[in-house]
């Protein structure tokens, strides 16, 4: 590798963007796509430090220090900061991109695009399409299939998709270390490396997964639609508490499919046969869609939990 990215897994991604910033074929517009907590944001951002850097990604100075505290005046950095990014923002942003920029670059991160109702995409779209000399848009999304097509053909894609468990595993014991929780955290994160680190530096996060982890035990183990329901009008409102729930009873139902094929007395067998889990799982991933969308999340929810009665 030409720079020391600090990130786990990505190897064949990171190798292409090095080849592309040496070589000069930069595109105006790249979308990092990938779940949740993957490493998209923080490979933006060091993209954006290894092209503002007049001393080769040093990390030590101005530029590099400005981009990691987020304010570089030619790095503009859009946080998703869990609501809708609003038409009057996208105004401003586009009126930005046309200011006069002081370094060879005027970069544009966005973290999570889809945040765009389709009106201020399709805003944003023009500026995309015709961007100032020298601009660079890095543009990450958890969603792709909720990015305009207009602005994914626009675009150099990058996937990153989740890591190996072995890899993954092998990175929390060389960065923190021997721990005996070490196999717990990595089936909660999934593959995502930043949800594995967030897991061990902020054990409340670690504590909090494993309460909704035996709520949806307890739902599965009994049936009680009114507890079920209070349960939904307690996080509702909140859209990381819903994701967080979701990849939680995500988690649970792959685990007992496992157990099923393996277990042939497993007690939940007196209650939901395989064909419920799978059916279960599709209601699931409905119920995901449905909130991407805004359709009506407290139904969605709670026809889930309703799966979950017998």
């Amino acid at each position: 590798m030409l720079y020391k990215w600090n990130i786990v897994g990505h190897h064949k991604q990171l190798l292409q963007l090095e080849r592309e910033i040496k070589d000069g074929n930069l595109s105006h517009a790249y979308l990092f796509s990938g779940p949740k907590q993957g490493g998209k944001f923080t490979i933006a951002k060091i993209v954006a430090k290894i092209l503002q850097c007049p001393n080769n990604f040093c990390r030590a100075c101005k530029d590099c220090d400005m981009i990691k505290k987020e304010i570089h005046p030619d790095t503009v950095i859009i946080r998703d900061r869990g609501e809708s990014i609003k038409i009057d923002e996208v105004r401003e942003l586009i009126r930005t991109t046309n200011l006069t920029h002081q370094g060879k670059y005027r970069i544009i991160i966005i973290e999570n695009i889809e945040r765009m109702p389709i009106e201020a995409q399709n805003s944003f779209l023009k500026t995309l399409e015709e961007p100032p000399n020298g601009t660079i848009f890095l543009l990450t999304t958890n969603q792709i299939d909720q990015v305009l097509l207009t602005i994914q053909s626009r675009v150099r894609h990058y996937n990153f998709s989740t890591i190996d468990d072995a890899e993954l595993t092998e990175y929390i014991e060389k960065k923190f270390g021997h721990r005996p929780d070490t196999e717990e955290i990595v089936n909660i994160a999934q593959g995502r490396p930043g949800l594995a680190i967030s897991l061990i530096e902020k054990p409340e996060n670690f504590t909090h997964q494993k309460n909704l982890y035996h709520q949806i035990e307890k739902f599965l183990k009994k049936n009680d639609l009114a507890q079920k329901f209070l349960f939904i009008d307690e996080i509702e409102k909140d859209f990381d508490e819903v994701e967080l729930f979701l990849d939680a009873f995500t988690r649970y139902l792959r685990k007992l499919i496992f157990e099923y094929s393996h277990t042939p007395d497993h007690p939940l067998r007196n209650r939901f046969s395989l064909n419920d889990i799978v059916n279960m799982f599709d209601v699931l991933e409905k119920t995901r869609y449905f909130i991407r969308r805004n359709i009506n999340k407290k139904l969605a929810l709670e026809n889930l939990l309703i799966q979950t009665e017998k």
